[in-house]
């Protein structure tokens, strides 16, 4: 398994990795994020998850769950020589760094779950919004045009109908990521879609967790709405719940930057509270 690795910051820095959402490539954790982290003296690591941007492929006869995506992050850090790590997941990144959590938590530092769900499909939880499902469902019917422009167009309007009113949706830069994500080898869907869903619910486990938590969650998700959210901060012993009005399934450079802050002071907090719980 070859993963696209990209490191910023110092090489002994407190490590940082930021974990993608579902078929979402590593860069779109842009600037407006690892910037601040680098600022922060923290080394910063984005990668692509298997099956998706620069990394190895994997064909649709080979289903993988949320587990393996975990096994890959803990050869990654061992790669890497990394022995602890604060993660930084997004919607499906954020359920990878719980499963992290769960099953390795010697290599976990902290948890910052942003967008994220400790159960897709879960039925004690609600699911996506009608009209977000319609609109997926005319997409899966139509599937994706065949030529690179219309393949951003079919990218660009995916982010649209995950955005919530919060922030005016940046139609340049979403069309650039997606110019960018056409030029890592795109395809229309992966296995991470099975992999979330297949992957047993968290739910009932979330109290096995021990790292410090910060979960970020807006009240306009369409995909996992806030009680999602909220799953997840009650669940999580001592876990701090941010809700963000009007944010949707989302990461915006606005938000990125809002937001930056806030995971500056947990994880600088989460580091104080490791070094006195040092085993």
């Amino acid at each position: 398994m070859a993963l696209w690795v990209d490191e910023q910051g110092p090489s002994d820095g407190d490590p940082v990795l930021l974990l993608a959402g579902a078929d979402s490539p590593g860069f779109r954790w842009t600037g407006a994020v690892v910037d601040p982290l680098v600022a922060a003296g923290h080394r910063v690591i984005r990668y692509d998850h298997r099956d998706c941007g620069r990394s190895s492929r994997i064909a649709p006869s080979d289903p993988y769950l949320l587990i393996d995506l975990a096994g890959d992050v803990v050869a990654l850090l061992a790669a890497l020589g990394i022995e602890r790590v604060h993660l930084v997941g997004r919607s499906m990144g954020g359920t990878v760094a719980q499963v992290l959590a769960l099953d390795h938590p010697r290599v976990v530092r902290s948890l910052t779950l942003l967008s994220s769900t400790p159960g897709a499909g879960d039925e004690r939880l609600p699911g996506p919004d009608d009209v977000f499902v319609e609109a997926m469902t005319r997409r899966l019917f139509a599937g994706p045009p065949a030529d690179d422009a219309g393949r951003i167009d079919w990218i660009t309007d995916l982010h649209r109908l995950l955005a919530g009113p919060l922030y005016p949706f940046d139609e340049r830069g979403q069309r650039a990521l997606a110019a960018a994500e056409i030029g890592t080898g795109w395809v229309a869907e992966t296995g991470h879609g099975v992999a979330v869903h297949a992957s047993p619910s968290r739910l009932d486990r979330l109290a096995e967790i021990e790292a410090p938590t910060l979960v970020v969650h807006g009240d306009a998700d369409p995909v996992y709405p806030i009680e999602h959210g909220r799953a997840l901060g009650l669940g999580i012993d001592g876990a701090v719940l941010v809700e963000v009005e009007g944010l949707g399934h989302e990461i915006p450079d606005p938000f990125l930057a809002a937001v930056a802050p806030v995971i500056v002071r947990h994880l600088a907090g989460a580091t104080a509270w490791f070094a006195d719980h040092q085993e």
